[in-house]
């Protein structure tokens, strides 16, 4: 599906900040974008498209606007626009989403691709999001981790689900139920669409706020926090209250120098006994009680 003329954006963004920046781009500008990043380099490029026809002048203010306040440092940032005639935006997007290998034997796939991988988990995911496709360290990290615990008959607890992946993985390998939460609608949206791709609607749920929205007094073997510090920290007292004696809790979405803060906050909780996975710059924690 050709087009006659597009215009093609692109920022530089920090790492740490790719999730915020996309998934306002998603939400005010354009409907999917493409990460680039290159080895050794700290930031990463998001592209985004739009109709040549269409005025954009005002939303890449407004987009810059948001780029300072999430960070001063962006305040005199480049966003990079140049005419692409005759872009297959749809062709140039699939290219882009490959299938991902994620420990022994997790495979992350699109839609559209047909290949097959005997002998492996396959899940499938619509990326629609710029998280939860399974390229983010911590995503990897918190599969990993699920990949070294017996899943069947088990029941978890997915607070920041996103697209829902963990929840999928957990669905295949025999769990018994999948209860996911996230504060974003998209999030919702894309998990619900995931699980009818993997055929696990009938095993997980998903609903839309924080863990302050659970009314029920529920206890899961698993409970999975893949966020940021600044949301986990304050809550693993009630992410505790929400595991089963002997259960699991794997919290993620954390920074190498996050650890000192989210060590200190399990050490409140009388949650000792921990292990660290580390993958570049980002660390998740599994608890064991």
């Amino acid at each position: 599906m050709g087009v006659e003329s597009y215009i093609e954006v692109s920022i530089a963004v920090k790492e740490s900040d790719v999730d915020a920046v996309s998934n306002y781009i998603i939400e005010n500008i354009a409907t999917g974008l493409l990460l680039e990043d290159e080895e050794g380099n700290s930031h990463i490029v998001i592209k985004f498209y739009v109709s040549a026809e269409v005025s954009i002048d005002e939303k890449l203010s407004r987009l810059k606007t948001y780029l300072s306040e999430i960070n001063s440092a962006y305040d005199d940032i480049i966003v990079k626009v140049k005419d692409i005639k005759d872009l297959d935006w749809l062709e140039l997007y699939q290219k882009s989403v490959q299938p991902i290998e994620i420990g022994n034997n997790i495979i992350i796939k699109p839609p559209w691709c047909e290949d097959s991988f005997p002998g492996k988990t396959v899940i499938t995911i619509e990326p629609k999001m710029a998280f939860g496709t399974g390229k983010h360290e911590t995503t990897r990290s918190c599969l990993a981790e699920l990949e070294t615990v017996k899943l069947s008959k088990k029941t978890i607890f997915d607070l920041g689900c996103g697209s829902g992946i963990l929840g999928i993985y957990a669905a295949l390998k025999g769990a018994d139920l999948i209860v996911g939460y996230d504060t974003d609608p998209l999030a919702i949206e894309n998990s619900v669409e995931n699980f009818d791709i993997n055929s696990v609607g009938s095993t997980c749920q998903v609903f839309l706020g924080s863990i302050d929205d659970v009314k029920d007094n529920t206890k899961y073997d698993i409970v999975i926090a893949n966020i940021i510090k600044k949301v986990i920290v304050p809550i693993v007292g009630k992410l505790k209250s929400r595991v089963k004696t002997g259960g699991i809790i794997i919290l993620s979405g954390l920074l190498k120098q996050d650890g000192s803060d989210v060590e200190e906050a399990l050490m409140k909780e009388n949650l000792t006994n921990f292990s660290i996975r580390r993958d570049g710059e980002w660390i998740t924690y599994r608890v064991q009680l």
